[in-house]
């Protein structure tokens, strides 16, 4: 990892400037290491924002940053800055899943800092690092900013671990001696509890929901699979559904199925770690990590959606 730091370190002091880019739909691991990214870099820089709508722990988050001096930009104003610039992309390597992908045709110096694992069509690139053991790119930038001797403020060290937090489910998965040491670098940062919980905490209405949903849901062995109605979601109501769903008894692995705000179905799985979820995304051509994986099918329905993942459970080991 130190040699990555130090080629990465070569190809910042050869651009002008850096555009930091996360993947589609941002959660708190996708800002969380941008930002890292954003205060450790010696650099001109730009961390690329989506115009999309945002969930309600990504709206909260900018609320906490909104009187920072962060330079953000999005696919109205970026072209000014492309001249000599380096591409860092962040928390994903597909470039079906990136935030904007025609900032890749317009620029070529591209980095990768990514946690999940390696899938098809990955972004070309002139550097990477992908590490599927890490928990999280946030603990991949943590490592960073410790190895440049840098350090973040208390509400950018929180939104930082809450990133963490949320893709371990809570310390749960894909957690290692790293993670424990990041998050305490991150807590020796100032990183505030109370400022977390009020960052992740959901309102009443959704929970609820919730909760009906999951009495929909049904076992296929001991795996527990979830079909949402025909609403729209964004892909993290999906993921935290499926972490509800693993902690009811004999439930080793979960898949959540619904309608995304792009149209496309999406499903979510996610594992504790005897079942590789991502062995049956890839399948349906998606991907991800050991415990948490996903993919999106166009042109189907619920229904079909239903029906390929039940044939992909039964026929993949």
């Amino acid at each position: 990892m130190t040699e990555f730091f130090k080629k990465l370190d070569e190809q910042i002091k050869q651009h002008d400037n850096v555009i930091i880019i996360g993947h589609q739909n941002p959660d708190l691991d996708c800002i969380g290491s941008s930002l890292g990214l954003y205060y450790t870099i010696e650099k001109e820089c730009y961390i690329f924002k989506t115009t999309d709508k945002l969930n309600e722990s990504m709206n909260k988050t900018f609320d906490v940053i909104k009187e920072k001096d962060i330079k953000f930009i999005d696919k109205t104003n970026y072209k000014s800055i492309i001249k000599n610039t380096l591409l860092i992309v962040t928390d994903l390597h597909r470039k079906s899943l990136i935030e904007n992908q025609e900032i890749l045709d317009e620029i070529k110096d591209v980095v990768i800092i990514d946690h999940h694992i390696i899938g098809k069509e990955k972004i070309n690139n002139i550097l990477e690092y992908i590490d599927p053991k890490a928990s999280s790119a946030t603990e991949i930038i943590t490592q960073y900013m410790r190895y440049k001797g840098k350090t973040v403020d208390k509400e950018i060290a929180t939104i930082m671990i809450a990133g963490i937090e949320i893709d371990t489910n809570g310390y749960n998965m894909k957690t290692t001696e790293e993670t424990f040491n990041s998050s305490a670098f991150l807590m020796s940062l100032g990183a505030d509890n109370i400022l977390k919980q009020n960052i992740l905490k959901e309102n009443k209405e959704e929970y609820i929901k919730r909760t009906k949903q999951i009495e929909n849901s049904y076992m296929l062995d001991n795996k527990m699979i979830c079909v949402l109605d025909k609403e729209k979601y964004n892909p993290s109501y999906l993921a935290t559904m499926s972490e509800d769903l693993l902690r009811f008894e004999n439930v080793e692995a979960s898949f959540t199925i619904g309608r995304l705000i792009n149209e496309k179905i999406g499903i979510s799985a996610r594992s504790l770690g005897n079942i590789n979820v991502e062995l049956y995304m890839r399948e349906l051509g998606g991907g991800g990590h050991l415990t948490d994986a996903a993919c999106q099918l166009e042109d189907e329905t619920l229904s079909e959606a239903e029906k390929k993942l039940i044939k992909v459970l039964k026929d993949v080991i």
